[in-house]
């Protein structure tokens, strides 16, 4: 059963635009990490913050913890801005009407020689249901492989209409419908984001991915005016620094220990690329 809890902090004064960009952060990781439902934020003013938070059960809630995603400087910052923690209060979900406003960024139809990219549907589960459970295509992911069509479903519903971010479902244009994969661009910071992407094993080796990313980072650069690009990744996933390496990212540096995953503890390298390179 869905479970959701309540959090409520007073934050120093001076500081909440800061709080609510590491919290806002920090929430956006423990979704892609942890598989979260996410959560909302409320200024009850006075300083005085609220957060309501979903999670597909208080299980995956306190399973997010050994992940790591915690140890992320967000949440020092998080904390560094509180003046005072009050209780939190755990809650069952019975029913649900909340509908929350769209505050993502809508993708727009985009075409490629080959390729259409499109808004994610929730339908493009069938489709990358292969990419998300298949054990060696996740093994550098967030997170290890998904079971079931339903969960591939609740994983993907997020990324329909994401926060400050805007996704992409790609496919080729004779079958529109028939998604090979995802790319997205998460806002980070103003007019800094970070590239996300994930190809169904049958569709690899020929050249989808570069050519989707190419398009969602010309969409960045042109049409959202970004400044800068990253994509972070684990040393040890080859094809994807090769494919960062041919759209033109530059090594920027590597995080020590950055990520505890379904695989352990991993470091992470940094590649950019900048919209005057």
């Amino acid at each position: 059963m869905t479970f959701a809890v309540l959090y409520r902090w007073k934050i120093k004064s001076g500081r909440e635009a800061e709080f609510v960009e590491a919290w806002t952060a920090g929430t956006t990781m423990i979704h892609d990490m942890c598989g979260s439902h996410g959560a909302c934020l409320h200024d009850a003013g006075d300083g005085v913050f609220w957060s309501y938070a979903r999670w597909p059960s208080e299980q995956a809630r306190s399973e997010c913890g050994a992940t790591g995603v915690r140890d992320n400087s967000c949440f020092a910052v998080m904390q560094d801005c509180i003046e005072t923690h009050f209780d939190e209060t755990r809650l069952t979900v019975l029913a649900d009407k909340l509908a929350l406003p769209k505050t993502g960024v809508p993708a727009p139809l985009v075409t490629t020689e080959r390729l259409l990219l499109r808004p994610m549907a929730l339908e493009d589960a069938e489709w990358l249901a292969p990419a998300l459970s298949d054990e060696k295509n996740m093994r550098y992911w967030s997170r290890a492989p998904l079971e079931g069509i339903e969960s591939v479903r609740e994983y993907l519903r997020y990324n329909i209409d994401p926060p400050a971010a805007v996704c992409f479902a790609f496919a080729r244009q004779s079958t529109p419908d028939e998604a090979l994969g995802w790319v997205i661009l998460m806002d980070r910071k103003p007019n800094v984001a970070e590239i996300g992407y994930m190809l169904r094993p049958d569709a690899q080796g020929n050249g989808y991915a570069r050519e989707a990313c190419e398009a969602a980072i010309a969409h960045g650069f042109s049409s959202r005016a970004l400044r800068r690009i990253y994509a972070d990744a684990d040393p040890d996933n080859i094809p994807s620094i090769k494919l960062m390496k041919s759209l033109g990212f530059q090594y920027e540096g590597c995080h020590r220990a950055q990520w505890e995953t379904h695989i352990g503890v991993r470091d992470s390298v940094i590649y950019g690329r900048l919209n005057t390179d």
